[in-house]
């Protein structure tokens, strides 16, 4: 297949960098919350590679794509602005959304129906988000996208099925009972969001409050006053005044930090830091297990502290008795609700299962209700209350189908009210919009939250239908073949697919779960229990159980596998998680083998820098009796997520292409011969990835796929007395050719005579980039460097912490007065014989041990001379 032989990677990995990039994500990724989405190029990209043959016209294949250049001009263009120049965009639209001629989308269907003789089918069967089968629907391809989570499935349904069977139209429709919808709410909940005139409430920022250990009044949280940070605008501060230690009462007054007659030179000093606070009212420390214990006491409130309001510009103003009084209002209308709503199934009131991507539990936040504030739950309530009393007179109108779709969009809007509307949402002060709580992977704990002012005009409610509705249209306008079919989705483990019969697919495209990047079920919950509530019944299948099934989730869930509801015992949690993960996804291969025709290929897509992630699925493709054909690093992520923000971690997807092995392939032996074929690929394939571009941790992980195309040739592999020879040996023997290459190129520059310690700090920076990896990757470059990692630990280079080790810094190295070659030599041993003793360094000692040891001293020099300079300013 054209996948097998060529695919324009470099100007691939760009278009997606463009699509992630601009601050516009595509529609799909603003229609409703979905995890670890794959940019649409590559998924495109993936789809046509792996079912054109190979001698398919290149330049069709690129316009196929959406390039508006040819794809090394495209790659020429990102290196000019790579570079500093400024060629104001690159002069034509990101390749997901470009028009696409009839004429080229024809030629697909005629070169697909010539060399497959028939109508291809494509799977996805494990389609989370949808990208790949939206991608593949687009060209005019039959597809089915299985996915085992109901959230998932939910998302795909609006995604791949209702765009494509009723277009703009259904949009439109949804955005006239969206309106009457909203009105019903605002009759009922406007009285508890009071207005004011020509300043109309845009939303309001709460801290949460622990007692005061000395007054016993509730005491604030704030980790950052700021109200507004925005770049080339005025540092706007909440300053806390008017403090009252006997009534417990403060506020605020809304100050500019600056030198200018008024304002404040500094921000306050908060009061929460690293999970643990200081009293408005004393200063007295609050530890973080006192923190704890009053909010699993039920002792954690919260407090408005600050009102946004919007005229003719974002302003911020103190919160005055009337908002007080909203919020008592609300709180007595919830209780009023309360009982009968949850005897109803109007709000939630499952448990939440606590995970090791939670953060929050410990803080008292144990029921899926309890995310929210009073007055957030009730609007949420009073949605859902509405939403079902409105159905009947959609469906009358619509008709049954068309109004169930209506109703699946306007549950999305809910959906996307409450991610921005809960005490886990953010008042984001650097764009001056509430943030939702799933900028991260996990259900991090918030001292500081954003409310929505539901009913205001342009925000809350009216801003949460906008924002679907028109995300839902665009998708619905994405260029795309001129007979296309509804997508079939269907729910269900990629362990079996039934509904398939053996051979009845063409190609496999999937994006699987990557171990424990993600922990899906644990966050897609969130969303469960209120969709459960207002579409469970058109698929009451999928939203049978009290929470998202996760019984064939394939993840690496360590809190799933620990039988000590403690953390004792983690090491055979991990070790029970990671055989769970590995036993799934060969499940999981072996049925997608079943489904492939013989001459079909199986496309992978793989982002981890872990060669543990990477062993576990070579091991369950080999194992389910594939063997790899092609490998091509694409650089996908963005350089802006939060979740890759700091970690050494691997921007390239890996397309991996992989076919049936022959039956009979044999056994093959890991003697010289097989190693060094190994070790050839890897560092031919790491030096072709380095001259492209990629980074380290890429071209690291992106030389495993050619490893293991030389292994994965044979049914089994075995040393040359027999045993079997585990995956992880040929990734070791890859990534330790990698490694060795690096070496070998940094010599080149006079590594040759430096010493083992300084080579292997040399070696972290230039093979990982990173201050902090795992512990795998330091024994790696230890043994490269020629020192063991305790030998590292003892010589006070690196600080180990559990799995992980970290480079400590010049600072943290410092010691308190400078020390004589004599007492250097007493203390540590001379140069190259060092005793166990963990050396610290001073800017004024006399002589160094090692060359990263005389480095940090003179770091430490420079650090503290711009001190000094500063402070005589």
């Amino acid at each position: 297949m054209l996948i097998e032989e060529w695919l324009p990677a470099r100007a691939i990995g760009v278009e997606c960098m463009r699509e992630n990039s601009t601050g516009l994500h595509p529609p799909p990724n603003r229609l409703h919350v979905w995890w670890a989405r794959r940019p649409l190029t590559v998924s495109r990209a993936a789809v046509l590679g792996s079912l054109l043959p190979a001698e398919f016209d290149r330049a069709t294949f690129e316009r196929l794509l959406g390039f508006g250049r040819p794809g090394e001009e495209i790659v020429k263009l990102r290196q000019i602005m790579d570079s500093g120049v400024r060629l104001g965009g690159f002069g034509f639209p990101r390749a997901f959304g470009a028009p696409i001629s009839s004429d080229v989308l024809d030629q697909v269907q005629l070169a697909v129906r010539t060399f497959w003789g028939s109508q291809a089918l494509m799977l996805d069967p494990m389609a989370g988000g949808g990208s790949i089968p939206l991608e593949a629907a687009r060209l005019g391809l039959n597809v089915v996208a299985n996915e085992y989570n109901p959230v998932a499935c939910s998302v795909l349904g609006a995604t791949v099925d209702l765009p494509f069977r009723y277009g703009k139209d259904l949009g439109r429709k949804a955005r006239k009972w969206a309106t009457v919808w909203r009105e019903r709410f605002v009759v009922r909940m406007d009285s508890f969001y009071p207005d004011e005139g020509l300043s109309v409430p845009d939303g309001y920022i709460f801290a949460r409050t622990v007692p005061c250990p000395d007054t016993g009044r509730p005491t604030p949280l704030v980790p950052d006053w700021s109200l507004s940070r925005a770049s080339g605008k005025p540092h706007i501060v909440a300053e806390p005044v008017a403090i009252d230690n006997e009534t417990g009462a403060w506020t605020i007054r809304v100050r500019q930090v600056g030198r200018g007659a008024g304002q404040l030179r500094q921000a306050p000093a908060p009061t929460y830091s690293r999970g643990k606070g200081w009293s408005l009212f004393t200063r007295s420390e609050l530890s973080g297990d006192y923190i704890k214990a009053m909010a699993q006491q039920g002792r954690m409130g919260h407090r408005l502290y600050a009102v946004i309001t919007k005229s003719v510009k974002r302003d911020f103003r103190p919160p005055e008795t009337r908002d007080f009084a909203a919020l008592a209002a609300a709180e007595a209308e919830l209780a009023r609700l309360r009982p009968r709503w949850e005897a109803e199934g109007i709000i939630p009131t499952e448990e939440r299962f606590k995970g090791d991507c939670d953060r929050s539990y410990v803080y008292g936040i144990t029921t899926w209700a309890s995310m929210f504030a009073p007055r957030q739950l009730l609007a949420a309530g009073v949605l859902v209350e509405e939403l079902r009393r409105l159905e009947p007179e959609i469906v009358a109108a619509e008709g049954a189908e068309k109004g169930a779709a209506v109703v699946h969009l306007l549950a999305f809007v809910l959906d996307k009210m409450l991610n921005h509307n809960g005490i886990a949402s953010k008042w984001e002060c650097t764009r001056g919009v509430i943030k939702g709580k799933f900028d991260r992977h996990d259900f991090a704990f918030r001292a500081t939250f954003g409310e929505l002012a539901a009913c205001a005009s342009g925000a809350g409610l009216a801003w949460a239908a906008d924002n679907v509705l028109t995300a839902y249209g665009k998708i619905a306008e994405l260029p795309r073949a001129q007979l296309v079919e509804p997508v079939t989705v269907q729910q269900g483990s990629a362990t079996n697919l039934w509904q398939l019969a053996d051979g009845s697919v063409t190609a496999v495209v999937v994006d699987p779960p990557y171990a424990d990047n993600v922990q899906y079920s644990e966050l897609a919950d969130f969303f469960y229990v209120w969709l459960k509530r207002t579409i469970g019944h058109q698929h009451p299948e999928w939203f049978a159980s009290t929470l998202s099934e996760n019984d064939e989730e394939a993840v690496v869930n360590i809190a799933r596998n620990r039988s000590d509801p403690s953390r004792r015992g983690a090491k055979q949690a991990r070790g029970r998680a990671n055989r769970e993960y590995r036993r799934l996804m060969a499940a999981a291969f072996a049925e997608m083998r079943r489904v492939l025709r013989d001459d079909g290929v199986l496309t992978v897509m793989f982002t981890h820098k872990q060669q543990s992630a990477w062993s576990r699925l070579f091991e369950a493709l080999i194992e389910a009796g594939f063997t790899i054909t092609a490998t091509w690093p694409v650089m996908t992520e963005s350089q802006h997520s939060l979740h890759q923000a700091k970690k050494n971690a691997a921007q390239s997807t890996v397309l991996l292409v992989a076919r049936k092995r022959l039956p009979g392939a044999g056994v093959g032996y890991y003697g010289d011969a097989m190693q060094g074929e190994i070790r050839r690929a890897a560092e031919e394939a790491a030096a072709r990835l380095a001259a492209q571009g990629l980074n380290r941790v890429d071209q690291l992980v992106g030389a495993f796929g050619p490893a293991m195309a030389v292994y994965s040739r044979y049914s089994e592999v075995r040393s040359d007395t027999g045993e079997p020879v585990p995956v992880e040996d040929a990734i070791q023997a890859a990534a330790d050719a990698v490694v060795d290459w690096r070496i070998r190129e940094l010599a080149t520059r006079g590594l040759d005579e430096v010493d083992a310690e300084s080579r292997f700090a040399l070696l972290c920076w230039d093979v990982l980039g990173a201050q902090e990896f795992r512990f795998n990757e330091a024994m790696l470059l230890g043994r490269s460097a020629g020192m063991d990692v305790s030998e590292l630990v003892d010589a006070g280079l690196l600080q180990k912490k559990g799995d992980n080790v970290r480079l400590l810094t010049a600072r943290e190295r410092r010691r308190e007065r400078a020390i004589t070659a004599e007492e250097q030599t007493t203390m540590f041993g001379s140069a190259g014989k060092g005793k166990k003793k963990r050396r610290q360094i001073h800017p004024g000692d006399a002589t160094f041990w090692s060359a990263i040891d005389m480095c940090h001293a003179i770091a430490l020099r420079a650090i503290e001379a711009s001190v000094a300079a500063t402070a005589e300013t």
